[in-house]
């Protein structure tokens, strides 16, 4: 089996049949996000940065929980593979009970001091009064967004991926909808501003959930299991569980509180600058949609071949895997520089502003090979072959020790425009991909973390055995 040999129809049907759904509902949700933002932008350069800034604690909050249920479907994806449906299920309890439990503090925090935490990223009181209205309503959708993120996660492990698409597409085109008429006060609703965007999302959450775990548990699929199959941990178990879970988790947290103080550095730069990447992120998220479909459809794949002990096919899916994400990219990035103009004209922002974002989709452009090929190599190679150390090793220090510094050089010391920042910034990706691609082509970044765990039934035979 060769890497390049692009006509392998057994890799395309896995990559389309798990991917595609990703890659559609990951569209969905931006293409949804940024007519929301594009509503709030009605109401102003303020109402953009001060939602933009709110959801930063909602980008901590979801970027936990991805890293959590990530780390889980490592496991997923694997007992799937060894046909350990007992072991997929036990592997949901867990990530529910690591959802529910940091849901509490990001809740607490949303909903008694948004102030606070608005006001960490700006000193416009503008911004931070509209930035806490909408976060003090929104906090409120955190742990019915931990139970929707376990069950839409692990259901990808088992290759049930058009669920968690028909729920989040039915919930976001509500949320669109519902926002538009809670802004402005439609049909007879109150006019609420970016607080009623804020409920919108919260009756979103609720519905998505209800409709993802109804339909898991009306239909009876794999993952409707009853909560006594939540338990029967062994102590290897949760040992393995936890050395492989934690650093995906860790990576997540200080990746994201490494890249959430660029907001930081942007917010020095004022509200314009904070509007500009707040947009550009938007404009971004949709392109990055397929990334993302590819990444978790190659960590689904890589996980089930491995757990079924097809170790040399794990390693041909992975490569060809970034080769694929790195012609996208190029084509991608092309099609961002073309496209985007037109997405500005939707926005009412400054000539200013409007000058920025055309320079800053260039810089975008520019690193989307990169980026794209991080994503594979983070989320689909290193945590499908359960090498989440490494990814954790590079996804971390990137930020850290080459964006942040980048950041400050470029706002502080040299105080250049928001786009030559942006740029400084993304060499951390030049620079993860590097050691990401040196990581592939040595192939230790494979394990199996499922080969010498029992199946439940198995182990209950011992017991009766001895």
């Amino acid at each position: 089996m060769k890497v390049l040999d692009l006509k392998d129809r057994r890799y395309w049907n896995l990559m389309i049949s798990i991917g595609l759904p990703i890659a559609l509902q990951n569209l969905i949700f931006n293409g949804l996000n940024m007519v929301d933002n594009i509503l709030i932008g009605g109401l102003g350069e303020a109402n953009i940065a001060a939602v933009g800034i709110a959801n930063k604690l909602s980008f901590l909050f979801n970027l936990f929980l991805f890293g959590a249920n990530s780390g889980a479907n490592i496991f997923s994806a694997q007992f799937w593979g060894k046909k350990d449906l007992a072991g997929v299920r036990r592997v949901l309890g867990l990530s529910l009970l690591i959802g529910m439990t940091v849901a509490v503090p990001f809740t607490l925090v949303g909903f008694l001091i948004p102030e606070r935490f608005i006001g960490l990223f700006s000193d416009d009181p503008e911004v931070i009064a509209q930035g806490a209205s909408y976060l003090r309503i929104a906090a409120l959708s955190f742990p019915i967004s931990a139970i929707t993120s376990s069950y839409g996660m692990q259901s990808r492990g088992v290759g049930r991926t058009k669920i968690p698409l028909l729920s989040s597409a039915s919930a976001l085109t509500f949320n669109s909808i519902f926002t538009y008429l809670l802004i402005y006060g439609k049909l007879g609703l109150p006019q609420m501003g970016v607080a009623g965007a804020a409920l919108a999302t919260l009756l979103a959450r609720a519905l998505e959930c209800g409709l993802l775990v109804g339909m898991i548990y009306r239909n009876k699929f794999e993952l409707a299991a009853r909560f006594s199959e939540f338990s029967g941990y062994t102590g290897v178990f949760l040992k393995r569980f936890a050395k492989s879970v934690a650093p995906v988790i860790t990576n997540e947290v200080l990746w994201s509180i490494g890249v959430t103080g660029y907001t930081y550095f942007y917010g020095r730069l004022g509200t314009e600058a904070v509007a500009t990447v707040q947009i550009m992120d938007l404009v971004n998220g949709l392109f990055f949609s397929l990334f993302a479909g590819i990444a978790n459809a190659c960590g689904s794949i890589i996980g089930n071949k491995i757990g079924a002990g097809e170790d040399d096919t794990a390693r041909v899916y992975a490569k060809r895997s970034v080769v694929v994400v790195m012609a996208l990219g190029a084509v991608t990035g092309i099609l961002m520089v073309f496209v985007t103009p037109l997405f500005l004209g939707l926005f009412n922002i400054s000539e200013t502003t409007r000058a920025l974002c055309a320079a800053a989709v260039l810089v975008y452009a520019a690193f989307n090979i990169p980026r794209g090929t991080n994503a594979v190599m983070v989320v689909g190679v290193c945590r499908g072959g359960g090498d989440t150390l490494f990814a954790m090793a590079i996804d971390v220090l990137a930020p850290w020790l080459i964006g942040l510094p980048m950041a400050y050089l470029g706002v502080e010391v040299f105080g250049f425009p928001v786009y030559i920042v942006i740029a400084m910034i993304q060499l951390e990706e030049v620079v993860k991909s590097i050691f990401g691609i040196i990581r592939l082509l040595s192939n230790k970044w494979l394990h199996n973390l499922v080969r010498d765990l029992p199946k439940e039934e198995d182990a209950a035979a011992a017991a009766g055995g001895s």
